[in-house]
């Protein structure tokens, strides 16, 4: 018979948190083992609770003698929880079980009587991610904060992304002495410190539809040139973008391709590289009034701009400034599995495109789309034909 391991979720800190069913299973546990905060705090509540690390663990169970042991885990064990890790350490040889307790979200979210089916919940807990893109498509984002993502260091980079107005509540210490929950802006809280037991909830009431494609009408215009929508639309389901990619927009202009992609990549960011003011300018504000909050402008030379930059998985070329085949170039040196749309209207752009992605040995997908749309005429309709347009796929070529 296989011994038995029971991972119990133990709520936000306090042992009062704890369910009832998890209480029972501490009592007719042989041991009880708990990482050290929880192990503190459960002193008083259970006599001899064996503290130990992550990394000890396995082989302290492993060595037990124990029939039934329990592990506590802080939280709820199906809420960004070491439970599931655990689980893949003991399933084979023991028994394990999970119990459910109350996580931090729901503590938080019944505080402030706010129903929680409509929150996006994100771990920054020792984790990378991009913030603002969760923020910008949710209307309530929750974050578990941690290590270098602290709460403090968060509400200070939003602050400097742009995110100054937007509504959050900080939870402290939730259900443990010195329990403290704080709302107010991003900018506000910015200001404060906070323990490294804090929990964010943000609020933009101005949050986007990520389903919907963006439309030329809902665009600012000057004299900058625009990619059209229906280029728009097919250019950037041809570029296969991912919730987390990390994209590039080279010669951004009004920023409407840029938007458009950071919507696919809802969890990501799009860093728009454009050089010319009047357009940079038309691009920034195209950003705030559309609510892109994981667009960031970038204003420069491309080739030069692109060396500063996360590394992208792909890039939509739309202006090179006759810089082609060294951006392309540049891109694949910095990421062999990069993948790259250029648009070109001139056959000589679409040349050079061939060109440059005949040389890092790239496979090409090349469409050219010809789109005409309906123009009143008194009592008629008339289609009217925009010019031409070739879009030009490229992604490494593993034959």
């Amino acid at each position: 018979m296989k011994k038995q391991i029971f991972i119990i979720g133990c709520g936000p800190g306090a042992p009062e948190e704890i369910t009832g069913h998890g209480a029972k299973l501490l009592e007719i546990c042989h041991e009880v083992y708990a990482f050290d905060r929880i192990g503190d705090l459960y002193k008083d509540f259970k006599e001899g609770i064996i503290k130990c690390s992550y990394q000890d663990i396995e082989e302290k169970i492993r060595s037990s003698k124990a029939q039934k042991m329990a592990v506590l885990v802080s939280g709820d064990v199906g809420f960004f929880s070491m439970a599931k890790r655990l689980d893949e350490k003991f399933r084979i040889d023991f028994d394990v079980f999970f119990t459910c307790g109350i996580s931090s979200l729901q503590y938080l979210c019944s505080k402030i009587k706010l129903s929680y089916e409509d929150v996006r919940a994100v771990s920054l807990h020792g984790r990378e991610g991009n913030l603002p893109g969760s923020i910008a498509y949710n209307r309530y984002t929750f974050v578990l904060t941690g290590g270098a993502n602290n709460a403090s260091k968060i509400l200070k980079d939003l602050k400097q992304n742009g995110l100054s107005g937007i509504k959050v509540t900080a939870g402290e210490l939730l259900s443990m002495p010195g329990e403290r929950i704080l709302c107010g802006t991003v900018e506000e809280l910015s200001e404060i410190s906070f323990d490294s037991l804090t929990v964010l909830l943000f609020e933009n009431e101005n949050c986007v539809n990520r389903d919907m494609p963006l439309f030329d009408k809902e665009l600012s215009r000057n004299e900058t040139p625009m990619t059209k929508q229906e280029v728009r639309w097919v250019a950037v389901n041809m570029m296969k973008i991912e919730a987390r990619d990390v994209l590039f927009d080279i010669g951004a202009g009004s920023g409407s391709v840029a938007i458009e992609m950071a919507r696919k990549a809802h969890e990501g960011l799009v860093f728009a590289i454009e050089k010319k003011d009047n357009a940079f300018e038309l691009l920034c504000k195209n950003k705030s009034d559309l609510g892109a909050l994981n667009v960031i402008p970038v204003f420069g030379e491309a080739l030069e701009e692109i060396r500063k930059l996360p590394v992208p998985d792909k890039v939509f070329i739309g202006g090179s400034g006759g810089n082609l085949d060294k951006l392309v170039k540049s891109l694949y040196r910095a990421n062999e599995d990069v993948k790259i749309l250029i648009t070109a209207i001139t056959l000589e752009t679409l040349t050079e495109a061939l060109e440059a992605f005949k040389e890092i040995n790239f496979e090409t997908d090349i469409v050219c789309l010809n789109c005409s749309k309906s123009k009143k005429a008194g009592s008629y309709n008339m289609m009217i034909a925009n010019n031409p347009i070739y879009i030009i796929y490229g992604e490494k070529n593993d034959e």
